[in-house]
């Protein structure tokens, strides 16, 4: 299994993907990092079976709108997609989520309520205690299932209704690795059941 690891970050920043890195080698997969300025129209993501988005620096946010260019694939790929906190808003916006502007903004480890049981929080309980650096957040967006959400960000994790593509606010690399195994293993099983 081979998975696409997709920096969000600039400049080769890469705080942000190391700890997914370290969070993968445990589940055997073949990792592939691309910065995002890499993925264009012509892409080829046939060679992959799940993509992970990382997180972005907090404040990076001034190129928002010409960065979600480079995320358009999301919108039509067959592929399990993990977008984390910059790769969660991304998702949100382009499925029809609002952008909110520094008025839920979080800093520091911070309580996430579950709000709707999912693989994605296999053996997690009913709240988990989280990582949290962002500015903006994002409203639900169509045909998505909100999973998680905060005293403060009503959007905290998300999964599209027919397809394995989530969204998650928190640095979820950092505080909370298994969950991206979790993911890893939503998208093996995805894999058999899309061969069968």
């Amino acid at each position: 299994m081979k998975v696409l690891l997709i920096n969000s970050a600039e400049l080769k920043e890469r705080g942000f993907i190391d700890p997914i890195c370290d969070a993968l080698i445990e589940t055997g997969v073949e990792t592939n990092v691309k910065e995002y300025k890499e993925i264009s129209d012509d892409f080829d993501f046939n060679i992959y079976n799940a993509v992970i988005i990382s997180a972005s620096p907090k404040g990076d946010n001034v190129n928002f709108e010409d960065r979600l260019r480079s995320f358009n694939w999301v919108k039509t790929t067959k592929l399990p997609v993990l977008g984390i906190c910059a790769g969660h808003q991304f998702i949100g916006v382009l499925f029809g989520g609002e952008l909110i502007r520094d008025r839920e903004s979080e800093d520091g480890i911070l309580t996430v309520q579950i709000k709707e049981a999912d693989p994605i929080f296999e053996e997690c309980g009913g709240e988990l205690k989280v990582e949290q650096h962002h500015n903006d957040s994002v409203t639900l967006p169509i045909n998505f299932k909100l999973l998680a959400d905060s005293q403060r960000c009503k959007v905290q994790a998300i999964r599209h209704k027919e397809r394995p593509l989530y969204g998650l606010q928190w640095h979820v690399e950092r505080s909370n690795p298994a969950i991206i195994r979790n993911f890893i293993k939503i998208a093996k099983e995805f894999r058999t059941s899309t061969k069968t």
